[in-house]
C-alpha cells in the first residue's frame, strides 16, 4: 500500500481477512486432515470470502470520508459484490436490486417473510469499524447498527454487530495497556448489547471461560452452522476474550469447533488484531491471505462530507432537473471539484443520499435527493433554501434552476461551464 493506512482499523481488518481466508480453507476435508490436528497451515495464496469483501467497504467507506456515510457503504457493498466469493442467495439477489435501483432497507426487511435476516453477515463485517471506537467504546454502538440494517433488519443481527464492534473498540484498550481479565472484557461487551438472544449468549459465553475444550463451548454456544449471529458472535467472543493477546492461538480455536469456520474466524481475527496489531499476525499468514484489493484503500478524507454545515432553515420543492450521471461522473461529484460554477464560488457536497449545492462557503441552498438505477445516477426531488439570508443575492440569479443544472453538470464533468 501507498496511501498512509494504519492504525486499529487496519489492524481489525487484516486479523479479519486472514482468518476469513485460512478459515475458508478448512472446508475442504484434505485440508482439514492434514493441517488442523497438527496445527499446520496450508500453502497459500488463501481466497478470502464475502465476510473481507464486506469489510474493505466498511473500512473503505470510513476511510474516505473519515465517518460512515450510509448511502454510501449501501451501494459500495452493491458495486464491489462479487457472486463467487460465497455470498448467502439471499445477499446475492438483495445486492443485485440495490445495483438495479431498488431501496436497500426496503428489500432487507422483506427478507424471510418480513421478519428481516438475523444472520452473522452484519457482524462478520464490522470490527473495522467498532476498532475506531476504542476511546469510547459506547460511540461504536450506533454506526455499527446503521450499517447492520442495511442488508440486516432482524434484531439479532443487529445486536451481533453491535457486539462485535464493541468488541473490536476494548480490545484496542486492552492492547494499549488498559488490563481486563476475559470476564472483564465479555461483561463490558455483553454490558453494551442489547438484551436478546445474542447478550443471553455472551452470558453463558461468561460462564464458559474456564472451559478448556473448545468443542464443549461451541455445542452450548453455537459455532455458526446455523449461520445466526446468536449462533456465531458469542462462540467467536468467546475466543477472543481467551486468546486476546494470542492470534495465533485464538484462530485455532474459532475454527477447531467447526460449523461457520471462515466467519467465526473473521470475527474472532478481528477483535484480537484489534488488540495485538497487525504485528501479531504471523508473517507467513498475511503472506498467504489473498492480498486485499487495492480500492479498498482510498486516500483518507478525499470525499468532502460537508461536516459542520447547518440544514436548510426553510427547505421547500423545486422541480426536480432532468439529469443522468454515470457511475464515473457520480463519483467526480462525491469527491468534487470544489469552487465550481460560472463565477468558480459553488461548492457541492454529497451525504447519506443527497447532493447538496452550497454558495461560496455558506450552509446549503439547494439539496438533491439522489438514486441509482439501471441508467445511471439521476435525481428524484429537490429542494432549495427559502430563507434570503442564507444566500448570497448579489443579483437573484443564484436561486435559477438553470443555474443549479450548470452547477451540478461542471460538478459531473470537472469542467468550467
Amino acid at each position: 500500500m501507498t496511501t498512509p493506512h494504519s492504525g486499529p482499523a487496519l489492524d481489525a481488518l487484516n486479523g479479519l481477512s486472514v482468518g476469513d481466508a485460512l478459515g475458508a480453507q478448512f472446508f475442504v476435508p484434505a485440508t482439514a486432515a492434514a493441517h488442523f490436528a497438527a496445527r499446520t497451515v496450508p500453502p497459500g495464496p488463501w481466497p478470502w470470502t464475502d465476510d473481507t469483501e464486506m469489510a474493505c467497504s466498511v473500512y473503505s467507506v470510513q476511510v474516505e470520508r473519515g465517518a460512515v456515510d450510509t448511502f454510501d457503504l449501501t451501494h459500495s457493498f452493491a458495486r464491489r459484490h462479487d457472486f463467487d466469493r460465497g455470498y448467502g442467495p439471499a445477499a446475492n439477489r438483495l445486492l443485485r436490486l440495490v445495483r438495479e435501483g431498488g431501496d436497500a432497507r426496503a428489500l432487507a426487511a422483506e427478507l424471510f417473510d418480513g421478519q428481516g435476516s438475523y444472520g452473522n453477515g452484519a457482524a462478520m463485517r464490522v470490527a473495522p469499524l467498532g476498532a475506531l471506537y476504542y476511546a469510547d467504546p459506547t460511540k461504536a454502538i450506533r454506526p455499527a447498527a446503521e450499517t447492520a440494517l442495511i442488508t440486516h433488519t432482524h434484531p439479532q443481527a443487529v445486536d451481533g454487530a453491535i457486539a462485535v464492534a464493541v468488541a473490536a473498540a476494548f480490545a484496542v484498550q486492552v492492547g494499549r495497556q488498559t488490563r481486563m481479565t476475559p470476564t472483564t472484557f465479555l461483561d463490558r461487551v455483553r454490558a453494551h448489547t442489547p438484551a436478546g438472544a445474542v447478550r443471553d449468549g455472551l452470558t453463558e459465553a461468561i460462564a464458559l471461560l474456564g472451559e478448556p475444550d473448545p468443542a464443549v463451548a461451541a455445542r452450548v454456544l453455537g459455532n455458526g452452522s446455523r449461520t445466526s449471529a446468536a449462533d456465531t458472535v458469542p462462540y467467536a467472543l468467546w475466543c477472543a476474550a481467551r486468546r486476546l493477546t494470542d492470534y495465533p492461538a485464538a484462530i485455532w480455536e474459532a475454527i477447531g469447533a467447526g460449523g461457520d469456520m471462515d466467519t467465526v474466524a473473521a470475527v474472532t481475527g478481528g477483535v484480537v488484531a484489534a488488540c495485538t496489531g497487525s504485528a501479531g499476525i504471523p508473517a507467513a499468514w498475511l503472506a498467504a491471505r489473498e492480498p486485499l484489493p487495492a480500492w479498498a484503500f482510498p486516500e483518507p478524507e478525499s470525499v468532502p462530507g460537508g461536516r459542520g454545515r447547518a440544514e436548510m432553515l426553510v427547505p421547500r420543492p423545486q422541480p426536480v432537473p432532468d439529469l443522468r450521471w454515470s457511475e464515473e461522473e457520480w463519483q467526480r461529484i462525491r469527491s468534487g471539484p470544489q469552487e465550481i460554477g460560472p463565477d468558480r464560488r459553488w461548492s457541492v457536497h454529497t451525504r447519506e443520499g443527497t447532493v447538496r449545492v452550497c454558495r461560496s462557503e455558506r450552509d446549503p441552498v439547494w439539496e438533491l435527493t439522489v438514486v441509482r438505477g439501471r441508467d445511471g445516477w439521476r435525481p428524484v426531488s429537490a429542494v432549495a433554501e427559502a430563507v434570503d439570508g442564507r444566500w448570497s443575492l448579489s443579483n437573484g440569479g443564484e436561486r435559477d434552476p438553470a443555474l443549479l443544472v450548470q452547477v451540478l453538470r461542471a460538478a459531473a464533468t470537472g469542467e468550467r461551464p
